[in-house]
């Protein structure tokens, strides 16, 4: 696959899965790309009108605009080895799958942000007796490793973007920036916690975390 000259990912300075999986992505695969995240960059870009749906993260690729958060994931993934091949395409489905999983979990503790009583609503997301949250945190955890390996997509495709968005969903989510969600929460699913585990453990994302969040 022939690499652009310049890519550009856009997303404010804060390591969310949307705007990492993109980040990390680019950086495992040595892919040289220009981080942008200063406010006023941001907010001038999104005036110009140039992000096609008012939000971010967005890619621009040698002048073209990306956006949409599976559609860059994909995109970035198809340059080296994280994203199935077109040769299977029921695994390149599955990726997908996986990251619109975590987009699903994502909306739904996004619906708590700005409700009067949040520890109730999120207790009740978090409940295993049909809470939403609960649901997409088990349904993802029931997609993944199938295999019964520490890779999302399975040994056969190894780390992929799915294993970068999952990284950084539990990570927002055991991080205690989220209140009234207990760490065990999400870490009490085992497949999740066994790819962040992975993710975590690996060298190159130490490495690209020391680059890119060094007091963090």
């Amino acid at each position: 696959m022939k690499l652009p000259t310049s890519i550009k990912v856009y997303y404010a300075d804060f390591p969310f899965w949307r705007a990492e999986i993109l980040r990390a992505g680019l950086y495992l695969q040595g892919i040289p790309f220009e981080n942008i995240t200063d406010k006023e960059k941001l907010s001038d870009f999104k005036a110009k009108g140039l992000a096609p749906f008012g939000a971010f993260p967005v890619l621009e690729v040698d002048g073209e605009i990306l956006s949409q958060t599976q559609a860059c994931a994909a995109y970035v993934g198809k340059f080296g080895n994280m994203y199935p091949t077109n040769e299977d395409t029921f695994a390149q489905a599955k990726c997908d799958e996986i990251i619109n999983g975590c987009t699903d979990a994502t909306e739904t503790i996004i619906s708590t942000f700005r409700v009067e009583n949040p520890k109730e609503m999120r207790e009740k997301l978090m409940d295993p007796s049909g809470g939403r949250l609960h649901m997409h945190m088990k349904g993802l955890n029931s997609i993944m490793c199938k295999d019964g390996s520490d890779f999302a997509c399975g040994t056969d495709h190894g780390l992929t973007v799915a294993d970068l968005a999952v990284w950084r969903l539990v990570n927002w989510f055991s991080g205690g920036k989220l209140d009234h969600v207990p760490k065990e929460f999400v870490l009490s699913f085992p497949n999740l916690k066994k790819v962040y585990n992975n993710v975590e453990d690996n060298e190159k994302i130490q490495a690209y975390l020391k680059e890119y969040y060094p007091e963090k």
